[in-house]
């Protein structure tokens, strides 16, 4: 990752609670802890991948901060895990994200949520399509690939592949409706695709 791509990601986590810039920021990385955890996910995420000592010493601090706001939040999201730009944690508690796991652009996770591996039969991580609702309780588990702009409803349980533009529901997850996100009213959570 480069500093590039780890500004653009920081700005566009901001961009899905309001609009981005530095005072807005620095106000939001003060008082928010939804986006005090992502800010400090990218900045691991980018440290945790260079190998100059300097930038060593900087990830064991960043390392740290991380580990106080991962336990201040309850959200479990190991640094370099691949997660796009977007990510938005509107309410924060009881998140568990696998490592192996993969995260497109603006996903939205709720709290209580897994997104976990498998083993045996389906063994594996999930893949996570861009512009993804995650709604309360909901757990993802197995090699399994959900769809763009998909919702997943509250305390759903997906094992099986979700294809685009749909939301499910239920025990184990079933389509419920095939005009995707934007038929229940999420447009707001979509952030800037």
């Amino acid at each position: 990752m480069t500093f590039k791509e780890c500004r653009t990601a920081i700005q566009a986590d901001l961009g899905r609670m309001t609009r981005p810039g530095f005072w807005v920021g620095l106000k939001y990385l003060v008082f928010n802890a939804s986006y005090k955890i992502t800010f400090w996910f990218r900045i691991g995420g980018y440290l945790k991948s260079k190998s100059n000592i300097l930038f060593k010493v900087m990830y064991a601090f960043v390392f740290l901060v991380y580990k106080h706001y991962q336990y201040k939040t309850g959200i479990q999201m190991p640094l370099g895990t691949l997660v796009g730009n977007g990510l938005c944690f509107p309410h924060f508690s009881c998140i568990v994200i696998f490592d192996q796991c993969i995260i497109g652009n603006n996903c939205t996770i709720f709290q209580g949520v897994t997104i976990g591996a498998k083993r045996g039969r389906n063994a594996g991580s999930p893949q996570i399509g861009h512009n993804v609702v995650i709604s309360p309780g909901s757990m993802i588990i197995g090699n399994i690939t959900i769809g763009n702009n998909v919702m997943i409803g509250a305390n759903s349980v997906v094992i099986r592949d979700v294809p685009d533009n749909v939301v499910v529901a239920g025990n184990p997850a079933k389509v419920v409706n095939y005009e995707g996100p934007y038929y229940v009213g999420l447009q707001l959570h979509r952030g800037n695709a």
